[in-house]
C-alpha cells in the first residue's frame, strides 16, 4: 500500500526583521549559489530544475514508526531551516529568489512489506533511483522531499533529496539528524531539538571588503587562472555519446595505508586532504606532461560557529594552480600545492567575481560555466556521502533535458561536464573516479586510479624522488 502525504508547514516564530520580510521580498542568489546557478542554466537553460543536479542521501531505521509523527517531525525540520523554503520568483542568467512562510513538501510513504523480497529489492531500487535525479518546479517549490520506504515492521529507509542551489552535500546529513530528532523528540524518546546557532542570513551575507581588497583578489585570480585551460587531461573516445551518462569506479585503501598516509601528513605538517590533492596533482602532471595544471575543488564555506548545524549551498569553489617541473622532487611538488591551496583559500571570492576576473567576455557569454575554469576536479566526500571504499557500480541518469540543442559547443562542454574528476572518502579509506562512461574510456579510468594509489605510496617511500622519474602502472 501506497500513501502520499503533502503537509502544509506553517514557520512559527520568525521574529527578526529579516525573517519578517521573507515572504513579500525577493532576492539575488547568496554568492554560494551562483556557481551552480551557471552550471544549471548551462545545461538545462529554459528550466533547470529538470535538469536534476540534487544532493541525495538514506539512512536507515530500525524501528516501527508512526507515519503520522514521521510527518509531523518533518514539518518541524521544515519550519527550523530558511533553506528548505526557498523558491524561485524568476530564471535566468540572474534569477531571483524568496522564502515562503509556509511550504508543502512532499512526504511519500510506501508500504514494502506485502512484495516478496526479490520484488522489494527492485521497488526500493527504483524508488530511490527516481527521487535522487528528480526533477523540482523551481516557480512554486518545495525544492525538496522526504521519502519514507517500509521494508519490514521494524526497519524503513528515510531518503532525503534537495535541489543542489538550495543545499550542499553536508546539509543531507544535517536534514536527517535533525529529522531523526525531531521525531524522537515527538515520540518521547528524545529531547526537543535546540535553537540554531546561526541563522541562514547571517551564513550567507556578503564579506565586507574594501575596494583595495577587492581589487588585489581580483588581481590574484587574474594573475592565478589566466591563460584559461583549453585542453582536458583525458583521452576521449570517439564513439556514439550519451551526454548525461554518469558512472563511477572505487579503488579500496587499506587501513595501514591509510595509516601511513595520516603520519606523514602530521610529519609535514599538511592535512590529510592536502596531502591527497597533491598526489593527483602529482599524478596528472606526471600522466600528461604538463608543468601547469588547475585543481578545481571546494572549500566548505562554513567556518562561522553554528555554520555545521544548517541547511544551505555554503561551499565555495577554489582553483589551485600550480607549475611544476619535472625536475620537482615529490616532497617539494606537495610544498606547492599546499602555497598553492592557502593563497586561494585566502582569496575566496564569488563564482561570478573570479569569472569577470579572469574572461573579460564572462557576461555576454553567459552561461559560462565554472567547468572551463580547471583542468580536472578533486574533492573530498561529505561524511554522508563516503561509497563504500572497494565501490565498482555505474549508474546513469536521464537524457538531455527537453530543449536542450547539442550544438559544438554544448556538446564540449557535456564532455568537459562527464570529464573524470577524483572524490576521496571521508575517511580517507578510499577513492573514486567520476565521469562519463560513454566519453572516457573504462580502462583509462581504473589506470588512473593504480597510477593514483602509485603516487600515494611512491610519497611514503622515497619523497625525494623527482617527479620525472616516477614509474606509473
Amino acid at each position: 500500500m501506497s500513501t502520499f502525504f503533502e503537509t502544509p508547514m506553517s514557520v512559527p516564530g520568525l521574529d527578526n526583521a529579516w525573517r519578517a520580510r521573507q515572504s513579500s521580498m525577493t532576492m539575488r542568489l547568496a554568492r554560494s549559489q551562483e556557481t551552480l546557478w551557471e552550471f544549471v542554466s548551462c545545461f538545462a537553460p529554459a528550466d533547470p530544475g529538470v535538469l536534476g543536479y540534487n544532493v541525495f542521501e538514506t539512512n536507515t531505521w530500525h524501528e516501527t514508526i508512526d507515519v503520522n509523527v514521521f510527518r509531523d517531525a518533518v514539518a518541524d525540520v521544515a519550519a527550523r531551516h530558511d533553506a528548505l523554503r526557498i523558491v524561485f520568483d524568476s530564471i535566468g542568467i540572474e534569477p531571483s529568489i524568496r522564502f515562503c512562510d509556509t511550504v508543502d513538501p512532499p512526504v511519500a510513504f510506501t508500504d514494502l512489506t506485502a512484495h516478496p523480497a526479490s520484488r522489494r529489492d527492485l521497488l526500493r531500487g527504483s524508488l530511490l533511483g527516481y527521487e535522487r535525479g528528480r526533477a523540482f518546479d523551481l516557480g512554486n517549490g518545495p525544492l525538496w522531499s522526504v521519502v519514507l520506504l517500509r521494508e519490514a515492521p521494524d526497519r524503513h529507509v528515510v531518503a532525503v533529496t534537495l535541489f543542489h542551489l538550495i543545499a550542499d552535500g553536508w546539509s543531507t546529513g544535517v536534514l536527517l539528524r535533525d529529522l531523526r530528532a525531531a521525531y524522537r523528540a515527538r515520540t518521547g524518546a528524545g529531547p526537543a531539538l535546540k535553537p540554531l546557532r546561526l541563522s541562514y542570513a547571517a551564513a550567507t551575507a556578503d564579506p565586507d571588503l574594501a575596494p583595495a581588497d577587492r581589487r588585489r583578489r581580483d588581481e590574484f585570480w587574474r594573475r592565478t587562472l589566466t591563460p584559461l585551460p583549453e585542453r582536458w587531461p583525458f583521452p576521449q573516445d570517439a564513439a556514439r555519446r550519451d551526454v548525461t551518462a554518469e558512472a563511477s569506479l572505487g579503488a579500496p585503501m587499506s587501513a595501514e595505508l591509510a595509516g601511513r598516509l595520516h603520519a606523514f601528513a602530521r610529519a609535514h605538517r599538511i592535512t590529510p586532504f592536502l596531502l591527497y590533492l597533491s598526489a593527483y596533482r602529482i599524478l596528472l602532471g606526471a600522466r600528461t606532461g604538463w608543468p601547469r595544471l588547475v585543481i578545481g575543488t571546494a572549500t566548505a564555506g562554513r567556518d562561522e560557529p553554528g555554520a555545521e548545524d544548517l541547511v544551505g549551498q555554503f561551499t565555495h569553489n577554489v582553483y589551485i594552480a600550480t607549475t611544476i617541473e619535472p625536475a620537482t622532487s615529490l616532497l617539494d611538488a606537495v610544498g606547492r600545492v599546499r602555497s598553492a591551496m592557502y593563497a586561494a583559500v585566502r582569496h575566496t571570492a564569488s563564482f561570478q567575481e573570479i569569472a569577470r576576473a579572469v574572461h573579460p567576455g564572462f557576461d555576454a557569454d553567459r552561461p559560462w560555466p565554472f567547468l572551463l575554469l580547471y583542468h580536472s576536479w578533486f574533492q573530498s566526500a561529505a561524511p554522508s556521502d563516503d561509497p563504500p571504499p572497494d565501490r565498482r557500480e555505474q549508474r546513469s541518469r536521464a537524457r538531455t533535458p527537453p530543449g536542450q540543442v547539442i550544438d559544438a559547443r554544448t556538446e564540449r562542454l557535456w564532455a568537459k561536464r562527464g570529464e573524470p574528476g577524483l572524490i576521496v572518502r571521508h575517511d580517507r579509506r578510499g577513492a573514486s573516479m567520476h565521469y562519463n562512461p560513454t566519453i572516457y574510456p573504462r580502462a583509462a579510468m581504473l589506470e588512473t586510479l593504480e597510477g593514483y594509489t602509485a603516487v600515494l605510496h611512491a610519497l611514503l617511500d622515497d619523497p625525494e624522488q623527482r617527479l620525472g622519474d616516477l614509474t606509473l602502472p
